[in-house]
């Protein structure tokens, strides 16, 4: 069974379609079956993997809402054993019309469930909300990866996402994967301290591996590819391995561990 992992936090611009995009590809370059939801209007992990507008016939919004478009709506991208759910403008008018819905935190993992056994992995991109189209999210999934921007802000932040956490861990199973640290800086003391001050209040839950800022990073989106296929050896391809690695470390154990 495929292990459902929400990207969240609720504060923009802080790596989580970055992640996404290249956690997947790391995940996949390591043998791994891997599908990302593109679970954000903006659909930026859609176009960060080079899928073009005109290719997708349907989308999350479609998977969502219709009975039947489950494979319909599942792409192949250009990176072996990586496969995407894009995600379109339509995305935002789902969330109101939810509302009326019974179990209307739930249908995202109905629909996923069915799927689930096909992938290892399936990573869920979620917007900066809290609001139920990301509540569905957490619903669906095993565990949540919590990007967090070495900043004041975003680091405040956090503690809102752990929260909405915590309330959610009382109706049902849901673990923190890690906390990721990104856009680390080196030459700005302020993302040291946050490192830090992340690293002693969650010291169980944060990641070893730390996304630093990267040219590479930034610019492979542009040429619709993961940093591991743009640039191979840059030090964002090897942090992103490193990440996956410590995923797939922590998926073993707990198979000894049952």
């Amino acid at each position: 069974m495929g292990k459902i992992i929400a990207v969240v936090n609720q504060k923009g611009g802080v790596g989580k379609t970055t992640t996404t995009i290249n956690l997947g590809a790391a995940l996949a370059y390591k043998n791994q079956n891997v599908l990302i939801v593109d679970y954000d209007q903006q659909a930026n992990a859609t176009i960060g993997l080079g899928i073009n507008r005109e290719d997708i016939l349907f989308d999350i919004a479609d998977f969502f809402t219709h009975v039947g478009l489950l494979r319909q709506a599942i792409l192949k991208t250009k990176v072996k054993n990586l496969w995407i759910i894009p995600a379109s403008i339509k995305l935002a008018n789902i969330e109101e019309s939810l509302y009326d819905l019974e179990d209307r935190v739930y249908l995202l993992q109905k629909k996923l469930k069915q799927i689930q056994k096909e992938f290892d992995y399936i990573l869920i991109d979620c917007p900066p909300s809290l609001g139920l189209i990301v509540d569905n999210a957490l619903y669906a999934s095993d565990s949540v990866l919590i990007p967090v921007e070495c900043s004041f802000f975003s680091y405040e932040a956090l503690t809102q996402m752990v929260n909405k956490i915590n309330k959610i861990q009382q109706e049902k199973k849901l673990e923190i994967e890690g906390i990721l640290l990104t856009k680390l800086d080196n030459r700005n003391t302020l993302g040291y301290e946050i490192q830090e001050k992340v690293q002693f209040f969650f010291p169980e839950k944060t990641f070893k591996t730390v996304i630093t800022r990267s040219s590479h990073i930034q610019e492979s989106p542009m040429h619709g590819e993961s940093v591991i296929q743009f640039s191979f050896h840059s030090r964002g391809s090897k942090e992103y391995r490193n990440l996956a690695s410590e995923i797939l470390e922590k998926k073993n154990k707990e198979k000894d561990e049952e």
